[in-house]
């Protein structure tokens, strides 16, 4: 434990940054976790194999602050890189930045205050999205921003729906006893956090949230969604829609609404992707979606470009492509 300026005791909270080719964005995703008002910090950044700098960088910011620890082993992906981490880190707490994106100065003091204020072991707050170089100004908030406590129903129905907040591994803090029982990223998937995102959600009862836009997240074109389509993404998608069916007999009814949901924009967000050629991997996806189409379109609660997805799909594949394709191709504003 470590005290502050003001005499607070600040338990240990661990920073795991996975690296893998982004020497570009590197320096300032680390300088906003170092620049945190909350200092009693572990920084872990994990050289993933990178063939660029950024191990070099890593080894740079170990020498400069105490705090920071690298770890350099060879590729083995995201989720290796987060849990070799996951199996070494010392904090209290855990919180995940990817090393393409940054955090507000107060990102960390944030998502912990939140824990202590409803005692929970998982806390979330919201992200802002901005396009490979564009910026966003950050700034700390200077006036109180809406939180809430939920029941875990309540907390996956908000995550499945996507509304608030989704499956992502970033933008929550989690106590480290989430993981304690052998919860870890699968290795050798794509889209990693959604099967596991929710298992840790299910080990608690409440989860706090808060309505601060403190994470920053880049997008762009070399990143997993802006790659050209691959077989992992399909076979990472069947995996992981068929732990979400297996679990999901653990869950209320209001959840496996929400689930369904998400099973169907996931089975969507690849079906879209995969080529005309590849027909099975076609049929097992429109299989899932026609499956649970009708109870999605049905579903209030659905994301409005869920729903309207199930729609044109009855009407073929090739409606939704079009609306698809309509929606890319407009401005953003």
């Amino acid at each position: 434990m470590q005290k502050d300026g003001n005499s607070m005791t600040q338990p240990l909270i661990s920073v795991i940054v996975p690296c893998y080719n982004v020497e570009e964005y590197l320096p300032r995703c680390v300088e906003s976790v170092l620049n945190q008002t909350y200092r009693n910090l572990e920084i872990l950044l994990v050289d993933d194999g990178s063939p660029d700098r950024c191990g070099e960088i890593c080894d740079g910011y170990a020498a400069v602050d105490s705090r920071v620890k690298v770890i350099h082993k060879e590729n083995g992906g995201l989720s290796d890189a987060r849990n070799v981490a996951l199996d070494v880190m010392k904090g209290e707490y855990v919180t995940f930045v990817d090393s393409d994106d940054y955090v507000a100065a107060d990102y960390v003091e944030y998502l912990y205050k939140l824990m202590e204020e409803y005692g929970v072991k998982l806390s979330v707050s919201r992200h802002q999205e901005f396009k490979d170089g564009a910026s966003v100004s950050v700034e700390i908030r200077t006036c109180p921003v809406a939180s809430e406590s939920v029941g875990q129903d309540e907390g996956l129905a908000c995550m499945f729906y996507q509304q608030a907040f989704d499956t992502t591994a970033w933008g929550k803090m989690y106590h480290r006893s989430l993981f304690s029982d052998g919860i870890r990223y699968p290795e050798g998937w794509l889209y990693e956090d959604l099967p596991t995102t929710y298992r840790l959600m299910m080990k608690c009862d409440y989860i706090a949230f808060g309505n601060y836009r403190n994470y920053f997240y880049r997008i762009r074109s070399t990143s997993i969604e802006g790659t050209p389509f691959k077989p992992l993404k399909y076979e990472s998608c069947m995996r992981i829609i068929r732990q979400l069916e297996a679990d999901k007999v653990r869950m209320p009814e209001r959840v496996r609404r929400a689930l369904d949901c998400r099973i169907v924009s996931f089975a969507f967000h690849i079906l879209l992707e995969v080529p005309q050629e590849e027909k099975e991997m076609r049929r097992s996806l429109l299989e899932i979606i026609r499956r649970k189409r009708i109870h999605v379109l049905f579903d209030g609660k659905a994301r409005r470009k869920a729903r309207a997805a199930c729609l044109l799909s009855l009407a073929g594949v090739w409606l939704v492509n079009l609306f698809v394709g309509y929606g890319k191709s407009r401005k953003v504003d």
